[in-house]
């Protein structure tokens, strides 16, 4: 048992205790009204205490009681000395008056040990920590916003191809679902499969739930980093091919560049950066 001298008292409303001096974090347990404890060491308005079982914890310092001194024990009174003989035999020593007990201080009363999570030393790292869960921060709002935005582009207009002959024009509109997902590595390609518009939807999902994972555990920000760059990469991908589309079209078709990539394909590049932001932002924010 580590060395033990009360020194102060916890006052009539508790105190809460911390595993460090550091406020922004939840308290780890709350002491007792009334609980002696020992000062070991101060910094600032922080005091660290430990307890009569040997548990030691951070507390407001200003708040502590500091304990009385105990009464001073009243001095034995000495016995008087014996009267003198008035004869001329030799006097007697009389016995001495039986003396009363010096009554002892009181030890102090313990109220009761520190709350039952806490009542034995090393407590503290076993006991769960409160304010954990669900907790949304600036980048989890970033990324979701992101993400849900990434998501819904997928119905927008991407791109828009005018044609003029003899003196007549017509044009045709795009969506991403009318775009084939081949399209980001080949744009002269005719195959069929799988639409772009599918594709952009699973990354908005994925960026969706990257960003929920990252406010339930905030390492798990890596999940939203990892959607967001591969929406990132799939739009460069998407702008790239674009201009190599328009190169290759004929001299009839317009060929302006914002002409024929429309404001669809520039939202969602827009909502993969802040996807992509976002996530570092949830990895590197500070859970107070």
């Amino acid at each position: 048992m580590a060395e033990y001298t009360q020194t102060h008292v916890v006052p009539t409303d508790g105190l809460a205790a911390w595993a460090g001096p550091d406020g922004s974090t939840p308290p780890a347990a709350n002491l007792d009204p009334g609980l002696d404890v020992m000062v070991l060491e101060r910094r600032a308005d922080w005091a660290l205490v430990r307890c009569s079982n040997g548990w030691e914890a951070w507390v407001d310092g200003r708040r502590l009681v500091e304990s009385a001194p105990g009464p001073a024990p009243s001095p034995t009174p000495s016995a008087p000395p014996p009267p003198a003989s008035t004869t001329g035999s030799s006097p007697t020593a009389a016995p001495p008056p039986p003396t009363q007990p010096v009554p002892q201080a009181a030890p102090p009363t313990q109220q009761g040990p520190p709350s039952a999570a806490w009542g034995t030393p090393g407590a503290a790292a076993a006991a769960p920590r409160a304010g954990g869960g669900f907790r949304i921060g600036p980048g989890q709002i970033v990324a979701l916003a992101g993400g849900f935005v990434f998501f819904v582009s997928s119905w927008l207009e991407w791109l828009h191809v005018s044609v003029s002959f003899a003196q007549r024009s017509a044009s045709i509109s795009y969506s991403s679902y009318k775009i084939p997902a081949h399209y980001l590595l080949d744009s002269q390609s005719n195959q069929g499969g799988l639409s772009l518009g599918i594709l952009i939807a699973f990354l908005g999902v994925a960026c969706l739930a990257g960003a929920l994972l990252s406010a339930l555990r905030r390492p798990l920000g890596i999940v939203t980093i990892a959607a967001g760059g591969a929406a990132f990469l799939v739009m460069v991908l998407f702008f790239v091919q674009t201009g190599y589309a328009i190169d290759a079209l004929p001299a009839a078709f317009e060929k302006g560049y914002f002409s024929v990539l429309r404001y669809g394909a520039i939202i969602a590049m827009l909502a993969a950066i802040a996807t992509l932001v976002g996530g570092i932002l949830a990895l590197i924010q500070k859970r107070s």
